[in-house]
């Protein structure tokens, strides 16, 4: 438990980050969770490979306590309700996961019977990838890519894009992440993951189905990146995502870290599901 009585939201979350959290969630519930477990320590997570009975959600997640458990990989819940729900868009389950080391929804997505191209360019969240993987006995294919960079000739009619971010939806899990980030850092991720999502259209087949995440709240990331993909970009669809343990709002979803209170919260992402249309 960290010190509740030391809150200092000029100081721990910057007031027009509060305002924004103000904006999405409208639930003045919703609101106190979020500000009344700020300096608690959140819940960790584990999910299993297969159906699990001793499961605290959705079959498949498990409390992390001292070790991970054997078959199980770390990742938020609310990162596994973000993946799990969107799922069922991809119809074609030979799917390309852009920035994926070192990870964790691509290690998910295989458990779902997806098979997984897993693009990085990081050497050293590969390496964490891989080990990982090892660790689970599985095998996947992985590939050092800058995909900004990148000369496709091939096209896709799944891919999953967890774009670069400031973090801030993970601020419960990381403090001082509200004071640290700069508004130019954050304008500066926006140009980075406008230019990966037109790059992904680009190499997205007709029908098929592009889904943006981030683990952040603040709208240079979420809201006004689709705004500004939708402007540029008139054969593109938003889909809706069936899931209450989410918030809707202009553009996607926001994770509502107050549906899994029961199970010790979760972090904020956002998610949009995009399907090209010609």
């Amino acid at each position: 438990m960290r010190n509740i009585n030391k809150i200092n939201y000029e100081k721990h979350i910057y007031p027009n980050f509060k305002k924004i959290l103000d904006k999405i969630y409208s639930s003045k519930a919703i609101r106190e969770y979020i500000y009344g477990t700020l300096f608690i320590k959140p819940q960790n997570y584990q999910i299993s490979l297969l159906d699990a009975k001793n499961a605290l959600y959705s079959k498949r997640v498990l409390i992390l306590e001292n070790k991970i458990i054997s078959g199980c990989f770390v990742q938020d819940i609310g990162n596994f309700e973000v993946i799990n729900s969107i799922q069922k868009f991809f119809k074609d389950k030979n799917i390309i996961d852009i920035c994926a080391a070192p990870g964790g929804k691509s290690i998910l997505l295989q458990s779902l019977g997806f098979n997984v191209l897993a693009i990085d360019k990081s050497t050293n969240r590969i390496r964490k990838f891989e080990e990982n993987l090892s660790r689970l006995n599985i095998k996947m294919n992985i590939q050092k890519i800058d995909f900004l960079k990148k000369k496709f000739t091939d096209k896709f009619n799944s891919i999953l894009l967890d774009a670069p971010c400031s973090a801030l939806g993970t601020f419960r899990r990381n403090p001082d992440v509200s004071v640290k980030v700069e508004q130019s850092l954050i304008r500066k991720h926006q140009k980075i993951q406008i230019e990966m999502i037109e790059k992904s259209i680009k190499i997205l087949n007709k029908k098929g189905f592009l889904v943006y995440i981030v683990c952040s709240f603040h709208p240079f990331e979420t809201i006004d990146v689709i705004d500004k993909i939708m402007q540029n970009n008139k054969n593109i669809k938003l889909h809706t995502i069936d899931s209450d343990k989410m918030i809707k709002r202009k553009n996607g979803y926001f994770i509502n870290p107050l549906s899994f209170k029961d199970f010790g919260g979760s972090d904020i992402f956002f998610v949009s599901v995009l399907e090209k249309l010609k």
